[in-house]
């Protein structure tokens, strides 16, 4: 199935058969079917074969349904100040930079969905946790991950949980029949062919349930032609724009960021660039105020991220 968004963005899906084996399907297989190909690097092919036995048994690819939500926009981070902690208005969490000469083409991810609650009443609040390319510092980001919002009112809380997807500036795609919860265990990956790439393939699975999905999805052609920098890959937590505004971040507790893997690309072989040995970056309500932090990024270690929640508790 293809679907073309009013920005010039196209989406492609893909239909496996029935019973189909990624274990050990051939390469032109797994491509067809919407899994990323067998990697040739030892680490990374480790990690893929660990990922698909775990599903092992409970398996459940299904074709993605979307809905486009102008409303709704993960952009770039807003820059407070840039020197080993980073600090921005809308994102937390880690990036690494890839090496001179390179430009990452893959980003992966493990990390459980928190369950969110809301500071105060009356108020939606909102928390995005994604893996992407670009955005620290460029105009593009290439991302994917899951939506958190919650809304509170006396004894009644309002949340919802889904996947998402965006190729900024055009506005988040939300895929409506991936079923997600807190505490899920979810893995997420984009593969691109690196600086200049206006395509990607994005692959979801939920580890707990299963449940997987895959798709490709064009740049933005509109308002601008956008393509893939490569400069960076992130690992984030996001108070994204809700109508043009600025978002307030919901009480999310903590997320960790596990198996966190970019690759960058060079003419003979792959850089593998593990997300904990880059910059953290911490998130403040007001700039000027450093008593408004509301999430902070820490870098457990060379392969964990981790986003802390540290503002008003509900």
């Amino acid at each position: 199935m293809d679907m073309t968004l009013p920005n010039g963005m196209t989406i492609s899906t893909y239909s496996p058969p029935s019973g189909f084996d990624p274990l050990h399907a051939s390469d032109a297989e797994l491509v067809k079917a919407g899994f990323p190909p067998r990697p040739t690097d030892p680490r990374i092919l480790d990690r893929y074969n660990r990922v698909l036995t775990s599903l092992k048994g409970k398996l459940n690819y299904i074709t993605p349904t979307f809905r486009y939500e102008e409303n709704i926009v993960h952009g770039p981070r807003r820059r407070i100040a840039d020197a080993g902690t980073e600090t921005s208005t809308n994102w937390s969490g880690g990036v690494v930079y890839a090496p001179p000469g390179e430009s990452f083409y893959w980003v992966n991810g493990d990390w459980v969905i928190p369950a969110v609650d809301a500071p105060t009443e009356n108020q939606w609040y909102y928390c995005a946790s994604w893996v992407g390319i670009d955005g620290d510092r460029s105009d593009d980001v290439c991302q994917a991950g899951i939506e958190s919002a919650v809304y509170r009112s006396g004894n009644s809380i309002t949340t919802q949980y889904y996947a998402w997807t965006e190729w900024y500036p055009a506005a988040s795609v939300a895929i409506t029949n991936f079923p997600v919860s807190p505490g899920d265990m979810v893995t997420c990956l984009i593969c691109t062919s690196g600086a200049g790439a206006t395509s990607a393939q994005v692959y979801f699975s939920n580890r707990t349930t299963g449940v997987t999905t895959s798709l490709n999805f064009t740049a933005p052609t509109q308002p601008t032609r956008t393509s893939l920098i490569g400069n960076c890959a992130e690992w984030v937590v996001e108070a994204p724009q809700i109508n043009g505004e600025q978002s307030a971040m919901a009480d999310y507790g903590q997320v960790f960021f596990n198996e966190c893997l970019s690759v960058a690309e060079q003419p003979t072989a792959a850089t593998l660039v593990d997300g904990g040995t880059g910059d953290n970056i911490d998130l403040y309500v007001n700039p000027a105020n450093p008593d408004t932090e509301v999430s902070e990024g820490i870098l457990v270690s060379a392969t964990v991220v981790e986003c802390l929640y540290v503002g008003t508790l509900p």
